[in-house]
């Protein structure tokens, strides 16, 4: 049996990090790096496995059957940086300490490399290490071309071999050809995560919270919430569970799931329209039939254990509130049957973790 694999190998690496160590206190500037390299590992990790830690850059990789679409990896290493700024903003409001470390570290930034090929894991001296060819290209694509022709800091570069394996067709991307000696030449497709993170607090929240629902119900799961999130909003694996469903992707603008994005059910022809969408934090849709019309929002919360779930319906229409509450509350018990909809799901939770179990073995 080979012991060659194909997976997905991810660096995460903090830009500016060399002139903000050289221009301020060591001692707060490594703390710092400590705090962002700690919140990197836990968004990845366990769907992707740490490799170790490289000086101001985190290496990560997975089997490439770990993930039935290749999106979610996307929205795995958007969500990071998102939280990356959000961290950063709020650091520097919080903060009352005026050493260099804590002023300069609005100038950090991150970048994502990603690549996609065969290796094999070795052990040495209690360690797992990769081998491959894929592991040399991988590191070598940190040094790149893209600040230098786009101006950009933050941004995701893909391989072409990674473009495919992950089947992604994104629009408004950078095409450059990077060239290394005994690498030859590696075709490289790069998008702008810090034009992608204004687009994103600008865009108006569509949230329904509890106070604000006709009815809600929850459950927890014992998987994080980017497992959890795949197992909702891939319309295929949704309808596994919410048995009386037959979701089938529409449109996606950009050719991505996001604000603006539909779904059709083929059992109701009802059409799902994302108005609102987080990974993994939360997501609103508009779901409307002929005669009937509501919102609901999906928020995923981590706990201990795994993941809360909870979804907050509001109908939508002129009818009485005290006939809403009840609609909304007909709608998901007996129109939807969540019940027992959110017991399958955690029946296929469990043998999926199951197979995967086996397979790691």
């Amino acid at each position: 049996m080979s012991n060659t694999k194909t997976g997905y190998f991810i660096l995460a690496d903090i830009t500016g990090f060399t002139s903000f160590v050289a221009g301020s206190e060591l001692e707060h500037s490594q703390l710092i790096l400590s705090q962002i390299l700690s919140h990197i590992v836990t968004k990845f990790t366990p769907q992707f496995s740490l490799v170790e830690i490289e000086g101001d850059a985190v290496f990560l990789y997975a089997p490439v059957e770990k993930f039935s679409r290749g999106e979610i990896i996307l929205e795995m290493m958007e969500s990071t940086y998102y939280d990356f700024r959000d961290t950063k903003a709020s650091f520097r409001r919080l903060t009352v300490c005026n050493c260099k470390a804590c002023e300069m570290t609005s100038g950090l930034d991150l970048k994502f490399i990603m690549h996609s090929g065969e290796y094999i894991l070795n052990d040495v001296a209690g360690k797992t290490k990769l081998l491959g060819n894929s592991i040399n290209v991988i590191h070598r694509l940190v040094k790149n071309k893209v600040t230098d022709l786009t101006g950009w800091n933050a941004y995701i570069l893909f391989t072409k071999e990674c473009m495919q394996n992950l089947n992604l067709k994104l629009t408004n991307v950078h095409l450059q050809t990077e060239s290394y000696e005994h690498l030859g030449d590696i075709e490289t497709y790069s998008i702008n995560l810090d034009e992608q993170y204004k687009k994103l607090i600008e865009d108006r929240t569509a949230f329904i919270s509890e106070e604000n629902a006709d009815y809600f119900v929850e459950k927890n799961y014992p998987v994080s919430p980017p497992v959890l999130w795949e197992w909702v909003n891939n319309p295929k694996k949704r309808s596994l569970w919410l048995e009386v469903t037959d979701w089938n992707p529409l449109e996606r603008p950009f050719g991505r799931t996001q604000k603006g994005a539909t779904n059709h059910c083929a059992n109701s022809d009802f059409i799902e329209n994302l108005l609102d969408y987080r990974p993994f934090d939360y997501y609103t849709s508009e779901i409307k039939g002929d005669k009937l019309k509501f919102k609901m929002t999906g928020k995923f919360d981590s706990i201990p254990d795994g993941t809360r779930f909870r979804w907050f319906i509001k109908m939508e229409g002129n009818l009485p509130l005290w006939i809403k509450k009840i609609y909304s509350r007909f709608t998901l018990k007996f129109g939807l049957k969540v019940n027992k909809a959110f017991t399958k799901l955690s029946e296929l939770i469990e043998e999926e973790n199951s197979i995967r179990y086996v397979r790691d073995i």
